[in-house]
């Protein structure tokens, strides 16, 4: 692929993956594309004149519990406002995304959602030759998990920074962050990990300022909160602004989508009762005074169940995650490496670490990298129909 190619290249790849949030704002259709509602989940199919048989499926992060079903308008709209399914479709390439029909932890719903929306595509479109599904956050947990358990139906995945060793480690990432958090700052919050008010979202705003606060105004309890639960630093950051920013997402999981957790997985699946805290200055002293909470095992068998990973990979995974991630950290791929190798995948696992501070932060060059990965080792072939996309652009 040559210098130029690979700009443009680059370029769409990029927009293809910006993660979080969506927007309540409908799209303007372009020519070919048609949005449908099915069960109150709204779908985005677009199918070009010229199509070249190759389907780009698109599975997007997470989105809080309290926000309507909506596609993910944002992720796909460039800054100048260009819409990236036109672009694909100038490409030859067919589009398809879902709002799911969840929000929340739609881990289990979103596969569901996405499956049926491209076993639909495939009746409708019998030529259809690839199908690359592709996704972020939650929905590189979500593509991961549908090349392991229908490779029949996809050509290949890439999943970027997405929490790949299964959400019980990353309910439990969460969970000791916030217990933790609650032992260092005991005055955010007037109820404890198992007892969120429904209507607690209802005052996020006035807990992200004191939240800020309390983290900026004490570095020296920010920097025991972050070693204890092994988040990750920015070492660019001369402030606390990451740090800030890091905690109040963090927290944002806890507060804004525990309830939605609790309902789906049929009670708490997060337990700490037999973890033992280190890190601090007085470890003693934190694991005496830390709350202890007890989790359902219905809950943590619903999670086992419908949102871990097997590391079984039929069909090519490319992966694609930041080494210093706050919010999902890099040691999700470091297990999923282990279940791959366990289970004989390696020859279907390449996983590139980009070695930078943040959650989704990839360099054009790091994405275009892991996407022409993808299509190499899923179909041999170069990606067709970009250098056609570039001559129009000059």
């Amino acid at each position: 692929m040559n210098a130029s190619l690979s700009k443009w290249f680059v370029v769409l790849v990029a927009v293809l993956f910006t993660i979080w949030p969506a927007s309540a704002q409908e799209p303007i259709v372009p020519e070919n594309c048609t949005i449908s509602v099915q069960q109150q989940e709204k779908i985005l199919v677009c199918v070009p004149t010229v199509w070249n048989g190759d389907l780009v499926v698109y599975a997007h992060g997470y989105i809080p519990p309290q926000e309507p079903l909506q596609l993910p308008i944002d992720e796909l709209t460039m800054e100048d406002g260009t819409f990236v399914p036109s672009i694909l479709m100038q490409l030859g390439y067919a589009f398809a995304t879902t709002s799911y029909s969840t929000n929340g932890y739609a881990v289990r719903e979103g596969a569901e959602d996405l499956n049926a929306l491209v076993l639909q595509f495939k009746e409708q479109y019998s030529q259809t030759r690839h199908v690359f599904i592709t996704g972020g956050s939650e929905g590189g947990l979500i593509t991961t998990m549908l090349i392991e358990k229908y490779p029949e139906n996809y050509t290949g995945g890439l999943a970027m920074c997405g929490p790949l060793a299964g959400m019980p480690y990353q309910v439990k990432y969460f969970g000791d962050f916030r217990v933790v958090f609650d032992y260092f700052f005991p005055y955010i919050f007037d109820f404890g990990f198992a007892d969120v008010p429904e209507n607690a979202w209802l005052n996020w705003e006035n807990y992200q300022l004191d939240i800020a606060s309390a983290i900026a105004n004490n570095p020296g309890l920010t920097d025991q909160l972050f070693n204890v639960v092994k988040v990750a630093k920015d070492s660019d950051d001369a402030g606390m602004n990451s740090a800030v920013e890091a905690a109040q997402k963090i927290l944002a999981y806890s507060i804004l989508g525990y309830n939605d957790m609790k309902r789906k997985a049929g009670g708490n699946p997060y337990g700490n009762c037999w973890t033992w805290y280190w890190g601090s200055e007085n470890d003693w002293r934190l694991n005496m005074g830390v709350e202890r909470v007890r989790a359902s095992w219905r809950a943590k068998r619903f999670v086992s169940k419908y949102y871990e990973t097997t590391g079984k990979l039929e069909k090519p995974l490319v992966t694609l995650h930041t080494t210093d991630d706050p919010i999902v950290p890099y040691r999700h791929e470091l297990i999923y490496l282990a279940k791959v190798l366990k289970n004989g995948s390696f020859e279907n696992f390449v996983a590139i670490p980009a070695f930078n501070y943040g959650h989704c932060t990839f360099t054009t060059e790091q994405v275009m990298g892991a996407f022409a990965i993808l299509v190499w080792k899923s179909t041999g072939e170069v990606p067709v129909g970009f250098l056609t996309y570039l001559e129009m652009m000059q």
